[in-house]
């Protein structure tokens, strides 16, 4: 019976087995995924960087007391976290951009609902919070420049536009909105959360190096394990490197946004190789 069945199917024509073949991915499509990936990686980076301040402040008030001074308990707030309150929903809604580019780009209609406003109004006030941990912030006219470039990504896009269309209008708003993330990161390293990072990153060096002036009366052989161990510490990676690269990978985004619009492969490639090499550093980051 199964052997009469199969040679049945065997005797079909060819048109009843034909594949529908598979449409290949377009370039918004593909950008927008890559978004997300670049998104999820940010903030991976941003939790490692908190991760590191946190510990960087708590080690240096121990060192401190250790080597002879008086208990700190008046530590200074972390501001990791202070910037990646902006940073989550603001690339929340880069990708919300994205997203609306690939529907388009494929002939739908892309789907609102309220992602868009909730991010927005999520910015607005994690700027406002941005005087809880001071530091070199950005300007008030790169904030207001920012802010309104968030506020117009968070809007749907609007009847009748196509991707080319929406990629153009908008496109001086993605600029705005990354300059703004890059500025809180830092475009240099004495500003941004790199400045408050390279402060705790000092701080905690100079910790150290107190613990280890403060072992005059330990053994020959105490104070070169002592020696070796915060010059092991010393020798460690600062925190500017993986936070310079968060800046970097957020330059990516405003060439991808337009090639989203344009349906450029080449620029889809261009940032999938952005995200790999910060993908790498991340990987690499201690």
């Amino acid at each position: 019976m199964r052997r009469s069945f199969l040679l049945l199917l065997a005797t079909l024509p060819l048109p009843a087995c034909t594949v529908v073949p598979f449409a290949p991915q377009g370039a918004a499509q593909r950008i927008a995924g890559l978004t997300v990936a670049a998104d999820q990686a940010a903030g991976r980076m941003v939790d490692h960087l908190g991760q590191r301040e946190r510990s960087e402040i708590d080690q240096a008030a121990s060192l401190r007391y250790a080597a002879g001074g008086a208990p700190n308990t008046n530590l200074p707030r972390p501001a990791t976290p202070v910037a990646g309150a902006v940073l989550d929903p603001g690339m929340d809604l880069m990708v919300l951009e994205t997203r609306r580019l690939a529907a388009l780009a494929a002939g739908a209609a892309p789907t609102e609902g309220q992602d868009g406003a909730l991010a927005f109004s999520r910015v607005q006030d994690a700027l406002a919070g941005l005087r809880a941990a001071p530091a070199r912030w950005p300007s008030d006219a790169v904030r207001r420049r920012g802010l309104e470039g968030f506020r117009v990504l968070s809007e749907p896009a609007p009847q009748g536009m196509d991707a080319a269309g929406l990629a153009a209008a908008r496109q001086g708003a993605v600029e705005d909105a990354t300059t703004l993330m890059q500025a809180l990161v830092g475009f240099d390293a004495r500003s941004g959360l790199r400045g408050v990072l390279a402060q705790r990153h000092e701080a905690w060096q100079a910790a150290q190096r107190g613990v280890l002036a403060s072992g005059r009366t330990l053994s020959p052989a105490e104070r070169m394990a002592l020696w070796n161990r915060v010059q092991a510490a010393l020798a460690a990676d600062g925190p500017d490197l993986p936070a310079a690269e968060l800046v970097r990978l957020f330059a990516a985004l405003p060439p991808a946004h337009a090639a989203a619009g344009a349906g450029d492969a080449a620029g889809a490639a261009s940032f999938e190789a952005a995200l790999a090499r910060f993908q790498g550093v991340l990987a690499q980051a201690r």
